[in-house]
């Protein structure tokens, strides 16, 4: 089966973006609303980590789209607007909600606010805004700008990598990923100055060997697709395993447990392609859930103030 076929043929990676997503803004629920959850339905919940997930598919898809760009600038533009017309949008009804709702803003700090939301600097919150909500208007926008350091790296990464062996291929998985722990260690461990580690954090650097998973399966998709459908159940078994011993290797997301989950759900998409959501809506709920938690945290309406909405779960 040609690349061309192989990409094209159906799977339900919507779905799974949109799983992906709500695990996400689930999270945020429960932890920000403290909602009275059981912590065994909350730990289940956890398996399926929504941003290695994101990642990961993110640098799967971004191999075809820059095999079907024409050019880097055509590349740049699509990436464009997929991320920044509908991410300003959010932005607005962010600052909206911020004047409606709050009342410590200041004209500077909105200013500055909205264009670190807006660009590439979503983990920075001025001090003036700290008082509203969780204390981040949106903190979990914190991956686009891991995102769009990842979409400018992701053209130069395929012009040297395209048509590599796949021995060199895993030899690079390794290094990105000891890269990422160390780094890890010296921003964490020997450069005892917060901020450092804090910006780190926000770096490709950590995340890299993520993406790298999903480009890796992507390269490869003749050979790697029909395995990753085939044996999609052991794959998930595998990550649980991992997940629920705990024998694992930390370096900004555990190692075994996404390098299987994420070969589990792609495998996934492609053997129920049933499943498949004609409209993404993962993009959405990952913008605008925590503006809405951000409101209901500001009320106080949550799960310790026995407010009607933790009845409802």
């Amino acid at each position: 089966m040609n690349r061309r076929i192989l990409r094209k043929q159906s799977n339900s990676l919507n779905f799974i973006r949109i799983l992906a997503a709500s695990q996400v803004m689930f999270g945020h629920l429960v932890e920000h609303l403290e909602l009275p959850i059981k912590e065994n339905i909350f730990r289940a919940s956890s398996f399926l980590r929504g941003v290695p997930i994101f990642f990961a598919i993110s640098g799967f898809l971004i191999w075809f789209s820059i095999e079907s760009s024409k050019s880097y600038s055509h590349y740049i533009t699509k990436r464009f607007l997929r991320i920044y017309p509908e991410l300003w949008a959010a932005v607005m009804i962010e600052l909206l909600f911020l004047m409606i709702f709050y009342h410590g803003w200041d004209i500077k700090s909105l200013i500055l606010f909205g264009f670190g939301q807006g660009t590439i600097f979503q983990f920075w919150t001025p001090e003036a805004l700290r008082g509203y909500g969780v204390g981040t208007p949106n903190g979990a926008l914190w991956t686009i700008g891991v995102m769009i350091q990842f979409y400018i790296m992701a053209w130069i990464f395929y012009k040297i990598m395209k048509n590599r062996k796949m021995i060199t291929w895993m030899i690079g998985l390794i290094i990105s990923f000891m890269v990422s722990c160390v780094f890890n260690s010296i921003t964490h461990e020997f450069i005892r100055i917060e901020v450092i580690g804090k910006l780190y954090d926000q770096t490709l650097i950590r995340y890299f060997w993520i993406f790298y998973i999903g480009m890796f399966i992507a390269e490869f998709q003749e050979f790697l697709l029909p395995i990753c459908r085939k044996y999609w159940w052991m794959s998930l078994l595998l990550s649980y395993t991992f997940f629920w011993s705990k024998i694992d290797i930390l370096s900004g997301y555990y190692l075994f447990w996404s390098l299987f989950l994420i070969i589990g759900v792609i495998g996934f998409a492609y053997r129920f392609p049933q499943l498949n959501v004609p409209l993404d809506i993962s993009y959405g709920l990952f913008l605008y859930h925590m503006t809405v938690v951000n409101v209901f945290v500001n009320f106080r309406w949550g799960g310790v103030n026995g407010n009607m909405l933790c009845s409802s779960f």
